[in-house]
């Protein structure tokens, strides 16, 4: 039986280093940050309202030739960052199968099927590549952990409620890709292909 998606779980943007995206989404969107993870080089900061989150990966620093690759967990290092979405992660339940059936078709692994752990459990992901430019997908298996978002990210204390306004946000209805003439994103994520026409046929 193939490893199934259940559901998108964040979308994480790469903004190049000095810009400042996170109040854009907390002002305009009414996002709400209530994880972060930093080190000396980058910060990854989670942001949320209702279902949606999402991760804004940013430098502290300019990135040197020779640097770490592995400075966003859970997350690769897209070069250059374009100030686009270029991760959507996906949990499911079986990420060492569902990778495997991935390469199997043909599909790279930017990061093999990884375990992170903390007081609140632990999490096993790995990152494929997608055929959709500097897009990668995060395969997430999330059941085992109890924390308040992910391994290696703490609670922002005091983080404010939501503003409670007529912007609402619940969840993520779909996602538009632009693709080459001539891929197909289906086969590889083991996604169908579904239309609804007019009159309810599909």
């Amino acid at each position: 039986m193939a490893a199934s998606l259940s559901r998108v779980c964040y979308i994480s943007l790469h903004i190049p280093y000095g810009q400042a995206w996170a109040q854009d989404l907390a002002a305009a969107f009414r996002f709400q940050p209530f994880a972060v993870r930093e080190t000396p080089r980058v910060r990854q900061l989670a942001l949320r309202q209702g279902a949606a989150v999402f991760i804004v990966n940013e430098r502290l620093a300019p990135r040197h030739a020779g640097g770490s690759h592995g400075d966003f967990l859970y997350d690769v290092d897209p070069r250059p960052a374009l100030g686009t979405a270029s991760n959507i992660c996906f949990e499911v339940d079986d990420v060492p199968g569902l990778c495997e059936q991935l390469q199997r078709r043909g599909c790279s692994l930017r990061v093999p099927p990884t375990e992170v752990g903390d007081d609140g459990g632990s999490v096993t992901y790995g990152v494929a590549s997608s055929i959709v430019g500097n897009v990668s997908h995060t395969l997430l298996d999330r059941s085992r952990y109890r924390g308040p978002f992910l391994p290696g990210f703490q609670a922002i204390p005091g983080a404010p409620p939501d503003a409670g306004d007529q912007v609402e946000i619940t969840h993520f209805d779909h996602i538009t890709c632009v693709c080459s003439r001539g891929t197909v994103l289906l086969p590889t994520l083991l996604l169908t292909r579904f239309q609804h026409l007019k009159g309810g046929q599909s």
